[in-house]
């Protein structure tokens, strides 16, 4: 279903909203398992970003009956269809995170970063295992039908492609809360101002329990431009139309909401637009980007 715009109590409003932190594991909290997770069907979405990796997102649920911690950084392996692990150039060590505390039955949300060289074979399955239990049978996500861009002419000798993969995990969330949503963007790839932007939102609970939307959850919107150093913001908060919203969205399901925002005094430029659901404490809980270049009449 899609839902119309109804600019009812959005007001005007710049910055963006602090996303929730993610709660760090204690030191002496026993180590997350393989064992004690589940991939959620259906939950694996893979899309190209810059640089030429490419991002594959999951959710897997902890199926334990007490708390553990889990590495924020993990390492992977690819394999091709016939089940040959296939070698890698590197595997970053990526940024410094804490263990993430993971309750029982939390969903966990992660991302993977990949690229494979040019002349490799390409590869069939994401693999990976969390904790150092060797006899733990690895999480396996298929890419088989992922369509790979070809790589960027910006690389040097000096700065060649390597065949790469890592993960991460940024949060663990209860069932049936607004955390366990994504959202996703679909906006113009231009804008006049002062034309109003006109795009949707859509948000999808690939999890398999219904999140309620009572209290009538709100959002915020803006529109970046970065002419040298400091971005130009506008933007507006305001809550959703719940009028028009269902009560709830069921297990793996989504709905589509049609957005607006005003672009009066924005600058023109390469700009970016960045949509937040707020959790009923006013942070946000789940966000999405559209890049979009503005210009003016």
């Amino acid at each position: 279903m899609t839902v119309p715009w109804n600019p009812a109590g959005v007001r005007s409003l710049a910055d963006l909203v602090l996303a929730a932190a993610p709660q760090h594991a204690p030191a002496n909290l026993p180590q997350c398992e393989g064992s004690e997770f589940r991939l959620l069907p259906n939950s694996a979405q893979t899309t190209s970003t810059s640089g030429g990796f490419m991002t594959t997102t999951f959710v897997v649920q902890s199926t334990g009956s007490a708390p553990c911690s889990s590495a924020g950084i993990f390492g992977l392996n690819l394999t091709s269809a016939d089940g040959a692990v296939l070698p890698l150039d590197s595997v970053p060590a990526g940024p410094a995170r804490p263990s993430l505390l993971v309750r029982a039955h939390q969903f966990v949300f992660g991302s993977i970063w990949w690229t494979v060289k040019p002349g490799r074979p390409v590869p069939a399955r994401l693999g990976f295992a969390f904790g150092d239990t060797p006899s733990v049978r690895p999480i396996s996500i298929s890419v088989a039908d992922v369509s790979i861009p070809a790589h960027s002419g910006s690389h040097t000798p000096q700065n060649a492609w390597q065949s790469t993969v890592y993960g991460l995990l940024t949060s663990a969330v209860d069932p049936g809360t607004l955390a366990t949503l994504t959202a996703k963007v679909v906006a113009p790839a231009t804008v006049r101002v002062p034309d109003s932007l006109r795009y949707t939102v859509t948000l999808t609970n690939t999890t398999n329990t219904t999140v309620p939307l009572t209290g009538c959850p709100q959002f915020a919107e803006q529109l970046s431009v970065v002419p040298v150093k400091l971005p130009t913001t506008i933007g507006a908060r305001g809550p959703l139309n719940c009028s028009d919203l269902p009560p709830a969205i069921p297990a793996n399901s989504s709905v589509t909401m049609q957005m607006q925002l005003d672009t009066a005094g924005q600058i023109a430029g390469q700009g970016g637009l960045t949509w937040q659901l707020l959790d009923h404490g006013g942070r946000e809980v789940t966000a999405a980007v559209a890049p979009i270049a503005v210009q003016r009449n």
